[in-house]
């Protein structure tokens, strides 16, 4: 075997997978959902960056529930760490910037265990932006929450952010965790450059 397979025309397996997001069955859209993280976790180095292009491009096609509401569940009740990894960092590239489940997830992900998939929750959220990320990333930054949470959340923060975001971000640059503290500095000096 000469190790080539299914992956040797990186979007072939990725087609099939695109038409039944659309098909009319609930339960077919899911497992193709399903199936389409699965390709990823799996796909062979060298062939990633062209599957991943692929998959997103026919993701985004789909209808948005079709894809995210699966999307959302591989996030927050998966068991496998490469899985819940791709759908943190396929959200980011497909839902709406203003989806609550898909933010929900993200945010929520930040505080995960498996440091890779807090850093593309991270990052999947700094790619959406807009008024309910910020929204909800300002939520996170209170000391009832982890620190790596909020640091990770005053991160993201520092991309999304607008005036009220800088104003509440001042107010933590003697915050006692000396993570959030350097995020917050480099945040705020962010927000400043930016004319928030």
């Amino acid at each position: 075997s000469t190790g080539v397979g299914l992956f040797a025309f990186p979007s072939a397996p990725v087609e099939p997978l695109a038409r039944a997001l659309g098909d009319e069955s609930a339960v077919v859209r899911n497992a193709a959902v399903y199936s389409v993280i699965e390709l990823l976790s799996n796909v062979p180095t060298e062939h990633s960056h062209a599957v991943r292009d692929r998959v997103v491009s026919e993701l985004k096609a789909a209808d948005d529930g079709t894809v995210v509401d699966p999307l959302v569940e591989i996030l927050t009740e998966g068991k496998q760490r490469r899985q819940r990894r791709n759908a943190a960092w396929i959200l980011g590239r497909v839902a709406d910037p203003d989806s609550e489940p898909a933010i929900e997830a993200l945010v929520a992900a930040l505080g995960d265990d498996d440091q890779q998939t807090a850093q593309f929750a991270a990052t999947s959220l700094a790619s959406l932006g807009g008024p309910t990320v910020e929204d909800r990333l300002l939520e996170r930054i209170g000391e009832e929450h982890p620190e790596e949470t909020r640091a990770k959340a005053v991160f993201v923060l520092g991309q999304v952010g607008g005036q009220e975001t800088l104003n509440r971000l001042e107010g933590l640059t003697d915050d006692e965790s000396a993570a959030v503290r350097k995020r917050v500095f480099s945040a705020v000096s962010k927000l400043r450059a930016g004319g928030a």
